[in-house]
């Protein structure tokens, strides 16, 4: 929190010079993120090269250092401050369409460039309501809700009591937003494939959206050449609402995926997508530490 509010005081600029920096070094001292992110790439891009597939790996981690620098901007900037650096938005119309027929909206979030930025754009437009896992310590599970709350985003625990609240208010019509691209634990999801691999996926989506008529939107926010961010609005595939959740979990998984090839070097690839493995498949992300002579040379081969 303290980091957060320092790092409010400096510039866009200086605080994506620091992320960047942060970023690399990550890269360089190929630490567990790093480790995560390679494999994560390795399975989903196959067929890039050794250095292409490296050079994503690095950019990723790039674009992970930025977003954790951007923290103070979205948390504690004036409103007025952070929506002037939302430059382009594409897609308005699908955003429009279900607000005008007014039959509730699930927006389908993934971990893809700046999220964060969408709690400010959609304020404008909407009131929302995200599941979420309350902090251990106190003092900061206040924090994050005043922050969520000065955007216009209502905070549900993640838990069954929560899954029922997110039904009650889309019957209401209301918009609930879900990141769907985290493991969800061992009895909320089923095996689809997500790039070509089977990954864990939740079904939460699917089960809010074959009982209820909302519109199915997938967003993201990505950063712009001009020092800005770009909303990026698409409508998610119908099919999402199938009876059989392994299917539906495919379609929305290519929906992320779809998000996600527009501008991979901004997915949150250091995140262990594929630590639940189908039964008899190799546990991932068992990394063996290397001794430090070993680990300075392959720093000296990344340069």
């Amino acid at each position: 929190m303290g980091f957060a509010r320092l790092i409010a005081w400096m510039p866009l600029s200086v605080a994506h010079a620091l992320g960047t920096a942060f970023g690399y070094l990550s890269w360089r001292l190929n630490n567990r993120r790093t480790k995560i992110s390679r494999t994560n790439i390795q399975l989903c891009y196959p067929l890039l090269s050794d250095d292409d597939r490296e050079s994503l790996v690095k950019q990723s981690m790039i674009e992970s250092g930025k977003t954790l620098f951007e923290a103070g901007m979205t948390w504690f900037w004036p409103l007025e401050k952070v929506d002037r650096l939302i430059t382009r938005v594409t897609g308005m119309e699908h955003l429009q369409k279900a607000l005008d027929e007014d039959k509730g909206i699930i927006l389908i979030l993934p971990h893809h460039g700046t999220w964060e930025i969408l709690n400010h754009f959609l304020r404008h437009h909407l009131y929302m309501y995200a599941m979420y896992k309350p902090a251990k310590i106190k003092a900061l599970d206040r924090w994050i809700y005043r922050s969520r709350s000065r955007v216009k985003v209502g905070l549900i625990p993640a838990n069954v009591t929560g899954v029922k609240t997110l039904h009650r208010v889309l019957k209401e019509k209301a918009v609930v937003a879900v990141l769907p691209d985290q493991d969800p634990g061992p009895k909320s999801g089923v095996f689809a494939p997500f790039f070509g691999e089977q990954a864990w996926t939740g079904k939460l989506v699917n089960n809010l959206a074959s009982t209820h008529p909302a519109a199915l939107l997938s967003m993201y926010a990505r950063r712009s050449d001009n020092g800005g961010y770009e909303v990026v609005i698409k409508p998610a595939p119908e099919t999402i609402r199938d009876k059989d959740p392994v299917i539906a979990a495919t379609a929305m998984n290519a929906s992320i995926e779809e998000c996600i090839n527009e501008c991979p070097t901004m997915y949150q690839w250091n995140y262990a997508r594929f630590k639940t493995r189908p039964e008899g498949n190799e546990k991932l992300y068992r990394f063996k530490r290397k001794h430090r002579k070993e680990q300075k040379a392959q720093a000296r081969i990344a340069t």
